[in-house]
């Protein structure tokens, strides 16, 4: 018994330090390999519940709007959360052969839609955010014909429904900037070390391998 009391006393004692090493090796990871973005990465890979683990802001980005923090930044646990999930795009008006993806081919896939919902921690916000990326978001490649998985890699939202269209950034960093503020996230992807990022970039990150500005990035919630 005392044998097992001990035991469970260490467990208590350890899992939270577990936890933390867990959090700060994010922080003291490679930005550039982080970010690296899976353009072979389906939508569908992408569903399901994320948790923020660190936000980003790019060395650029930074010198050039006067911020004086860059690399990677942490973020307080479960401050903001986003629920991913993909649609069927029903714009071939219940056809079988799917969206016409190519006219000039008048070539027809199946396709997919993002939405999503992001929730914050209530000393953050009340609001959600809702997100949505359309299934011509991405930059696809038709790969055969009624092939959907072409929705792959980085997408461009088309929509991000909130009062705070940067997702309080700002607030959930501390990092002070009006040009964060002012600016809108656009992009989401998954990377090749299965991490969630939502982000606002300057360039067109879908077609290009380009810095992120800034952004999240989100672990799968367990």
């Amino acid at each position: 018994m005392k044998k097992l009391i001990a035991l469970l006393l260490t467990l208590v004692l350890v899992l939270p330090c577990l936890a933390f090493a867990e959090e700060g090796s994010i922080l003291e990871a490679d930005p550039e390999e982080l970010l690296a973005f899976n353009r072979e990465a389906p939508v569908t890979d992408w569903e399901g519940n994320w948790v923020a683990v660190a936000a980003f802001i790019g060395e650029e980005y930074a010198d050039d709007n006067e911020i004086d923090v860059h690399g990677l930044i942490a973020v307080p646990e479960n401050a903001v959360m986003i629920a991913v999930e993909t649609i069927m795009d029903g714009s071939a008006t219940g056809s079988d052969a799917g969206v016409m993806v190519d006219q000039a081919a008048y070539l027809h896939a199946h396709v997919y839609d993002m939405s999503a919902v992001v929730t914050y921690a209530a000393d953050i916000a009340e609001e959600e955010a809702k997100l949505y990326l359309p299934w011509d978001g991405w930059n696809y490649t038709v790969r055969g014909e009624q092939d959907g998985d072409f929705n792959m890699g980085v997408g461009k939202l088309s929509k991000v429904s909130a009062d705070d269209q940067s997702l309080y950034f700002t607030k959930v960093t501390g990092v002070e900037s009006e040009e964060i503020d002012d600016e809108k996230m656009k992009y989401v992807g998954l990377t090749n070390s299965g991490y969630l990022v939502v982000c606002y970039c300057e360039e067109n990150l879908v077609k290009k391998e380009v810095e992120v500005s800034f952004g999240y990035i989100f672990k799968k919630a367990e």
